[in-house]
């Protein structure tokens, strides 16, 4: 039972990757990707914010909760792993500014698959890591489907259109059977875990660097508010797609704790970020509502 759990769930996360990025490249045009990446400080205070204080604020975290090895790997993997694929999707629920969010996503995605192969090796130092395995991995899950669907959109629009929701909608699936397959697995791991302080701070761990990464971006962001949120969202939500593709090139077995720290800091950046979209909708429906009941 655990052998067919960890194959589904493997499988899964390949379909994820695969499935994510095409939705990601079937989403952008080049006009999208280019306007917004002319405010060239905005720009900077992105890379900032996405590459070095997010990363720097991962490593204060261990600093503070001494951790194992592998897990302390998890959370540097995140921490370096910029560019998630939801990102314009928050920004289109929040009513942020959608074109930088598109924008944002694909460079910080093209510069994490630039970036992993050369300081994964640094982060996983010891543990049998490939960094040509890694960058191919990279180019083939990730650029690569991120292409073929910014060319789909741009030589067929009509195609594009009907291909992004049936990606979208395997995309979301997969990610579902992600939770559960290594849920079950990790279960009476995680009870293990919760058994003694060190669970706890690996718990606190997720949720600091969550909240913390949003919070960077938000402080970021710049002065206009759409920017502001999309940062937050953008370092707050990691890229776990580019972190499950560099633990699935350096490990045959996914029963371990690299991707128990990654598998943590998904599950409560889900719960935080959606409860946070959650309540920007509700309070924007209540003004609605109450504009309308405003006699005119």
């Amino acid at each position: 039972m655990p052998g067919l759990l960890l194959l589904t769930g493997y499988f899964a996360v390949m379909v994820f990757i695969v499935t994510s990025m095409l939705a990601m490249g079937l989403n952008i045009s080049i006009c999208d990707l280019i306007s917004p990446l002319r405010n060239r400080r905005l720009v900077i205070l992105s890379l900032l914010a996405n590459f070095v204080i997010v990363p720097l604020f991962a490593f204060v975290l261990i600093y503070v909760f001494p951790v194992s090895r592998d897990l302390a790997a998890g959370l540097i993997l995140v921490s370096i792993a910029a560019g998630a694929p939801s990102t314009p999707k928050v920004a289109e629920l929040t009513e942020g500014n959608i074109a930088y969010a598109v924008s944002l996503t694909l460079l910080m995605t093209i510069l994490t698959i630039i970036l992993m192969p050369i300081l994964v090796p640094y982060i996983m130092e010891g543990m049998g890591m490939n960094p040509a395995k890694v960058a191919f991995n990279l180019v083939i899950f990730m650029l690569l489907p991120i292409l073929v669907g910014m060319l789909l959109r741009n030589r067929a629009p009509e195609r594009a259109q009907k291909v992004l929701p049936l990606a979208e909608l395997v995309s979301n699936a997969s990610i579902g059977v992600i939770f559960l397959a290594f849920g079950i697995i990790f279960f009476a791991h995680v009870v293990d875990l919760f058994g003694h302080p060190g669970g706890f701070e690996i718990a606190a761990i997720a949720v600091l660097f969550t909240v913390g990464a949003l919070l960077i971006g938000y402080f970021m962001g710049g002065p206009e508010r759409g920017h502001r949120d999309v940062l937050a969202f953008s370092t707050g939500f990691r890229n776990i797609t580019a972190a499950l593709v560099v633990i699935t090139a350096s490990y045959s077995d996914l029963d371990n704790d690299v991707f128990l720290m990654v598998l943590m800091i998904t599950l409560f950046s889900v719960i935080i970020v959606s409860a946070i979209v959650g309540i920007i909708i509700k309070k924007r429906i209540d003004a609605g509502k109450q504009s309308r009941l405003q006699p005119s």
